[in-house]
């Protein structure tokens, strides 16, 4: 009990940083003030990591699954099924609106820039999991987002991962672009119908 009642705790704070992102995707999208939507870009950009970062946290379930037994293993399970979906959502949720601005109104090209968010993405994923770096010592501790930035780009190992997750994050993002065409079509489909078109 002790391992789902963890869990619960510091997966609902990783959850609520995937969701600042989320929110200020948003935010920047239908704001049409240009000081509001460089703010909430610049927001958005350090949180945006925390969405795939969600992924990562799949280390831990192996730990967990031999630290309970029973009806435990499934509620463990559930737990990390829930976090990888939220993750893979909360991803697709903050890019997408972004993205749309930046096509929108700064007209940037499409692969262009989701390359370069997912790089930044693998980045802070790579500074958070491996320098155990956090989203807010951009603002309370600056010298260590330096420190742990020049230790990571010294390291050509953690440079060829951060192109992994660059181009595996890419490839995720476009699969589910291409997806939501699909969805869409299908939530009209189950609609229900009108009582005047059931008449006809």
């Amino acid at each position: 009990m002790h391992v789902i009642l963890s869990n619960i705790s510091w997966m609902s704070f990783n959850i609520f940083l995937a969701l600042v992102a989320v929110l200020f995707g948003w935010f920047m999208k239908r704001t049409r003030l240009t000081l509001l939507r460089i703010l909430s870009g610049v927001v958005w950009i350090i949180f945006l990591p925390n969405t795939l970062y969600l992924l990562t946290d799949i280390i831990h379930f192996f730990p967990n699954m031999h630290r309970v037994e029973g009806i435990g293993k499934l509620i463990v399970v559930l737990q990390y099924l829930l976090l990888l979906l939220l993750g893979v959502i909360t991803y697709f949720a903050a890019v997408y609106p972004a993205e749309k601005a930046a096509e929108e109104k700064m007209k940037w090209n499409q692969i262009i820039f989701i390359l370069l968010i997912n790089g930044l993405v693998s980045f802070g994923i790579t500074l958070g999991r491996v320098e155990r770096t956090n989203s807010w010592y951009f603002v309370t501790d600056p010298p260590r987002i330096l420190h742990d930035t020049t230790q990571m780009l010294t390291s050509l190992n953690l440079v060829f991962l951060i192109l992994i997750f660059t181009l595996l994050s890419t490839l995720l993002y476009f699969s589910l672009r291409a997806s939501l065409p699909l969805i869409q079509r299908a939530k009209r489909k189950v609609r229900p119908q009108s009582p005047t078109s059931l008449c006809r």
